[in-house]
């Protein structure tokens, strides 16, 4: 009986902590290896991804400010647009650039940051941002 007792703790444990172990270790692993980027100017439109994505031109520009700060704000993932190119945002701690950037929504803005690619994707991880000229 004690054994397995024992043995459905160790099974109730690794169902819980494997999650995070993983994600610890591939966390750890991207670590140890980063990626050869330098921190860039990239500038753009503040944008919610929901609406620019959904709405096309409608979900740009400061027509649509108000309600990209709402969505922005509301925990919707938020990018910079260049040309035809979107950049999700995102800081350097692994956190949302939300609260940082709804003040910016539907306008111009250059982010001091690090540009990361993979797989077509593009991330911005946020260093300055600043209103742009």
């Amino acid at each position: 009986m004690k054994q397995r007792t024992r043995f459905l703790a160790a099974v109730m444990w690794w169902a819980a902590a494997g999650p995070v172990l993983a994600h610890e270790s591939a966390h750890h692993a991207v670590a140890a290896t980063p990626p050869a980027a330098q921190e860039q100017l990239l500038t753009g439109e503040v944008v919610d991804t929901s609406c620019y994505l959904s709405h096309g031109a409608e979900g740009l520009g400061r027509g649509h400010a108000s309600c990209a700060k709402k969505c922005i704000e509301s925990g919707l993932p938020v990018a910079i647009r260049t040309g035809n190119q979107l950049y999700l945002a995102t800081m350097a701690d692994h956190t949302p650039a939300n609260k940082l950037l709804a003040k910016f929504a539907g306008q111009q803005v250059t982010v001091h940051g690090t540009i990361l690619e993979q797989d077509g994707q593009r991330l911005v991880v946020i260093s300055k941002v600043e209103k742009a000229n």
